[in-house]
């Protein structure tokens, strides 16, 4: 439940700051927030991907980033990336900031609308999966595309919409 009571700042339709909000409130009343979404890629240049557990609320059993999540109230965008970071792989690494783009999708039965910032990431070493997280793959940039292409449903609409809007910056 704690997490349910997590504040997130409202932000209008140009990502200016409007107020804050709970989590739970953004799916009930359909506020823009701001999240952020990091690809990770290994010593091989091959992009880290996971596999959200079964037990998700949104989006279960697909495949996503290695790291991504919510930019809670006050946090600036680069705070937010490197917590998530530690968060759901239990790593540090240097980000280069790749973007800015808006997210709108259907998720269950709501609207769910926010700023992401992706950011690139480079990390060689083991990763530890958070709880949330049931497997992990390294599969190349030309791989992930030919997956999207032939199932899309197989990622979440976030993943598919930050890849495609970013993928010639990963290669």
């Amino acid at each position: 439940m704690e997490e349910e009571q997590e504040l997130l700042d409202v932000v209008d339709e140009k990502d200016n700051f409007i107020g804050n909000d709970t989590k739970e409130n953004k799916f009930l009343k359909g506020f823009i927030s701001r999240n952020v979404a990091i690809f990770i890629l290994d010593e091989s240049k091959k992009l880290l991907i996971v596999k959200r557990s079964p037990d998700k609320k949104s989006f279960p059993n697909r495949y996503d980033l290695a790291v991504c999540g919510n930019v809670k109230a006050g946090e600036k965008y680069p705070e937010a990336a490197q917590r998530e970071l530690v968060e759901e792989l239990g790593i540090k690494c240097d980000l280069k900031y790749l973007g800015k783009i808006f997210n709108e999708f259907k998720e269950n039965d709501r609207i769910v609308k926010y700023f992401t910032c992706i950011f690139l990431g480079s990390y060689a070493g083991k990763v530890k999966l958070s709880d949330e997280l049931v497997e992990l793959k390294r599969l190349s940039i030309k791989n992930v595309e030919e997956l999207i292409k032939k199932d899309k449903y197989l990622f979440t609409p976030g993943f598919v919409n930050d890849f495609m809007n970013v993928r010639d910056k990963l290669k």
